[in-house]
């Protein structure tokens, strides 16, 4: 297999997604709240790149069954219904709900992601899941994309990449391109303090500054869900486990 890594949406070309697996990872904080939600009984989330969109297609939508979620600069948008806080997807909430989605790095990518041939969701919460399904995806190439953040390159996606990497080549031989080496360097450098990771990066210090030190806990939680969020035709959606003869 081979896998190629990039580490910002700027990166994303026709040629590097087009009917390729890709895995997308926002690990603070929207591929772990997609997570979160998807596990707590979410019917679906659609992601959008805008706030202008999400409110549209939620306008569209029947308002009973329909939440509206989503941050800008980390903190809920103005008239939504959530925020981007794991903490906030709470069973009682979502369960059996849409969600349309709208955050500033994670559905961005996403969105940007579309043409792929499957698009997998994740982050250090789910990493167990994702990895079972992309090693069963044979000589496909796999294109990893860190959502980052506003356009630049995030620590904690990439160590997040660099996992995903490190345990795919356990189980296959794996050919990396540049980024991929590196994401794995960098994981192999950080892998005994996730949590630490996520206190000290960039943007893990910010959210904090916000009052979501809690959120950077939930986060670093390795491997906590079995869940792996799908996108198909522009939702996301949990896998339909094959039905046994």
């Amino acid at each position: 297999m081979r896998i190629e890594t990039l580490f910002t949406p700027s990166e994303i070309t026709e040629s590097a997604v087009k009917d390729k697996p890709v895995v997308v990872i926002d690990v603070l904080r929207a591929c772990t709240t997609i997570a979160f939600a998807m596990s707590r009984g979410c019917e679906r989330i659609i992601p959008v790149a805008s706030v202008e969109a999400a409110m549209n297609l939620a306008s569209s939508l029947e308002k009973k069954v329909t939440l509206l979620g989503g941050e800008r600069e980390g903190k809920r948008i103005d008239g939504f219904d959530l925020g981007n806080s794991p903490l906030e997807y709470t069973s009682d909430v979502v369960k059996g709900k849409a969600v349309v989605l709208a955050t500033t790095n994670g559905t961005r990518a996403i969105s940007m992601s579309q043409g792929a041939k499957e698009i997998l969701v994740a982050s250090f919460v789910n990493m167990v899941s994702v990895v079972d399904r992309a090693a069963g995806l044979g000589r496909d190439t796999l294109t990893v994309v860190c959502a980052g953040e506003c356009g630049k390159f995030s620590l904690e996606d990439a160590v997040c990449a660099g996992m995903l990497i490190e345990r795919l080549g356990e189980s296959k031989e794996v050919e990396l391109n540049d980024g991929a080496h590196a994401a794995r360097s960098l994981y192999r450098q950080n892998q005994d303090s996730i949590a630490d990771l996520l206190k000290q990066c960039e943007h893990g210090r910010y959210l904090e500054s916000l009052g979501f030190a809690k959120d950077l806990d939930i986060c670093s939680r390795v491997d906590s869900l079995s869940i792996l969020p799908v996108v198909k035709e522009g939702r996301i959606v949990k896998p339909k486990r094959a039905k046994r003869k």
